[in-house]
């Protein structure tokens, strides 16, 4: 049998293709203060570049220029020895693996903001080699992506204030080559609600309808591959849904339906031709049960301006 590359360390496989992309993404918010943030960078490593970094937002701001606060380095040099998940960027982010696949460790400090946090899984990685491939059309030759439930605990500090959080949270991590200039309309997102109850689903279509292409359901603390559904918006805010519903079908022969509705909105362009509106989202699991997670609406730039400029 052949050995598998190590999600945790920088892929030993890599083509020599410029676009060949290994990015990292950990969540953290305070869902009753309409905080959130997240680390999220990725590797360029046959240009030697390192993008990325912190960032942290709530309903005071929905732009990187005006949320709490941004850090996302689009130019930095590869930190000699790195790593994925261990090394230490030009703009002071640190990262160390504290437990393989199953704990990570941040460290950030710089202009008048701090953030210290260890994320933990609190269940296996769930691999999602279909992402990118429905997103953009790429192939599925030497491609890696995961996603995992976990929690984030620690603290930032601005500007003197220290701010404690303790929540549920997603990430994911990914190597191959990524090219995000054909990137169509679709949607990311998740809901954690306890230990034993969430879901993860990625949609795909441009209409208020859209086909459910992959993700994971968690229910009763058993974890299985979605392999359908759709999702509905039943209210559209300014730019990104406000209020949908989503119903989920998996490999384990169950289904699920959650009523969700976002709030507090960022617009990042992390990719130069691809638009995303980023937010909180609040999960209602039934029963009186709710859990919280993150909404990522993404769609070429050129097809968001002319929504917003309604031409």
């Amino acid at each position: 049998m052949t050995e598998q590359p190590n999600p945790d360390r920088l892929c030993t496989t890599r083509s020599d293709d410029p676009y060949w992309n290994e990015s990292a993404w950990f969540s953290f918010s305070i869902p009753e203060r309409g905080i959130h943030g997240m680390i999220y960078y990725f590797f360029r490593p046959n240009m030697n570049l390192l993008m990325g970094g912190p960032i942290l937002w709530d309903d005071s701001g929905s732009h990187i220029w005006d949320c709490l606060y941004y850090d996302w380095h689009h130019i930095q040099p590869i930190p000699e020895g790195a790593e994925k998940f261990d090394f230490t960027a030009l703009n002071s982010l640190k990262v160390e693996v504290v437990e393989p696949l199953k704990q990570y460790r941040f460290h950030y400090d710089q202009a008048d903001f701090a953030l210290d946090f260890d994320w933990v899984g609190i269940e296996e990685p769930h691999h999602f080699l279909g992402m990118e491939i429905e997103a953009t059309g790429m192939t599925a030759d030497n491609r890696m992506h995961l996603e995992q439930m976990g929690r984030a605990k620690g603290r930032f500090t601005q500007k003197g204030e220290t701010s404690e959080f303790d929540s549920y949270a997603l990430r994911d991590t990914s190597w191959g080559v990524r090219m995000m200039d054909n990137v169509k309309r679709g949607s990311y997102f998740w809901a954690v609600a306890d230990d034993d109850t969430g879901f993860h689903a990625q949609t795909m279509g441009e209409g208020d309808e859209q086909r459910v292409v992959g993700g994971f359901l968690r229910l009763d603390g058993k974890t299985a591959s979605v392999t359908g559904g759709k999702r509905i918006v039943t209210r559209m805010g300014e730019h990104t849904p406000d209020t949908f519903t989503v119903s989920l079908e998996d490999d384990a022969g169950r289904t699920a339906e959650f009523n969700c509705q976002s709030s507090t909105h960022l617009m990042v362009n992390f990719y130069p031709r691809a638009q995303v509106v980023w937010s909180l989202l609040k999960a209602d699991f039934g029963g009186g049960k709710e859990g919280w997670g993150d909404l990522q609406e993404f769609q070429p730039l050129e097809m968001f301006r002319s929504m917003v400029r309604g031409s």
